[in-house]
Order: C-alpha cells, then structure tokens, then sequence
C-alpha cells in the first residue's frame, strides 16, 4: 500500500471513530434509517476484498469497542470492473446506522472531518484538513459537509454527511471528481443506501452490531 492509501486509511478511520461523539440514546421521534451500500455506484462496481479492506475493518473493531450505544457499519470500494480492494478503488464509502440519535447533524459532519476551523484542521490521527465547505443536503435533509484530507501531494477530497441517525462519508481516492461533484455524488450515494428501519420481526436475522464488547465496523478509504 503506497503513503496515500495509508494515508487514507487512517483518515477515515478517524473519519468513522469521530461519529461516536454526538451519538446519543434513541429519540423516538424522528425518521429511522437502516445503510445498506448498492452493489454498483456511479458507474463503477463493487470492488473484491481484499487484505488491506480487512484489515482496516479489523482495526475499527479493535478501535471501536468502546461504544455505548450500538451501530452497524458498511464500508465498500467502487472501482472498474475486476477492481480489487481499497488500493484499485476509485471511490470509497462508508455508511454506519446507530441505534440512538444524532441529535446535531451540522456539527456531527464537520466533526467527522476534524471539526471546522477558518486556518485548517486535523483529523483523529493528525491528517491534516483544508477547505471545509458545508452543503445544502438534498431530498434526505441532514448535514453534509467537505474537505481536502491529507498532506501536500497526498491529498483527496471527502464528504461526510449526517443525519437523524445516520452518518456517512465518501472519498475520492481516483481524484476525477471535482468538489461540486463529489457532493452530488455523496447525494446520490445516500439514495440508495439510506433505507427507512424496518421493524423487529420474527425469524428476521440479527444485523452485527458494534456494543461495548463487539465492533462490526469498517473504514471508508
């Protein structure tokens, strides 16, 4: 994996760890969604696993225990056809539904990505963060917002968005996209990927869910 990959790796690991901050308990008055990422996207298909996917998912669950409140995480590359892994990608998403709340969506996207600031942020793990912009969100409502990840020559562009109880981002790793397009992009990745929660029933299987002894997570890029 080259220092960009590496680079975005940790960026969204940071990206995903950074929503346990505004998750709260359920608030039963507000729309529910549950992620599931589409097959193909933009164009592009689901790329193959492979062993730098796994072993980012790995790290989150070994990084994401700590939560009180459970959720459950996708995290998918889309590339050309026969694309493998997150190092052949061109785009990379990440979807999480938590079983509380994001009580303020604004701030939770701009957490995300390192919390706004007029010189510059960071994320989690130091990556630094440039041109923060926040995004009127579309037909789902929420928040999205972007920004420039990573350091000089290494940089991609990521939007992060949050809603009543989901959050999200994707990352441009192929760098095709301008900022403009890469929001209506993540517009159009939420479409698919934020279903209406559908209630108990039974027989019906019991997603994974991340709790304070168990982490289904993964990272975007």
């Amino acid at each position: 994996m080259t220092r960009k990959q590496i680079g975005v790796a940790s960026g969204c690991l940071a990206v995903l760890l950074a929503t346990g901050l505004a998750i709260q308990s359920v608030d039963s008055g507000q729309a529910r969604h549950e992620v599931a990422l589409p097959t193909d996207f933009a164009g592009l298909t689901r790329g193959a696993e492979a062993q730098d996917l796994t072993t980012l998912r790995t790290e989150c669950e070994q990084q994401n225990a700590g939560h009180h409140v459970p959720w459950h995480t996708q995290v998918q590359g889309y590339g050309q056809p026969g694309a493998t892994g997150l190092r052949e990608s061109d785009l990379v998403a990440a979807a999480v539904d938590t079983e509380g709340s994001v009580p303020d969506a604004a701030r939770a996207a701009t957490e995300m990505l390192g919390g706004y600031s007029p010189d510059g942020s960071s994320l989690e793990d130091g990556t630094p963060v440039n041109g923060m912009q926040t995004y009127p969100p579309g037909p789902l409502k929420g928040a999205p917002a972007c920004a420039t990840v990573g350091e000089s020559g290494q940089e991609y562009d990521v939007c992060a968005w949050a809603d009543g109880n989901t959050t999200g981002n994707l990352s441009d790793l192929a760098g095709r996209l301008t900022r403009e397009q890469l929001v209506d992009r993540t517009r159009e990745l939420r479409a698919p990927t934020e279903q209406p929660e559908q209630p108990e029933q039974p027989g019906r299987p019991v997603r994974p869910a991340t709790s304070t002894r168990r982490c289904s997570a993964g990272v975007g890029r």
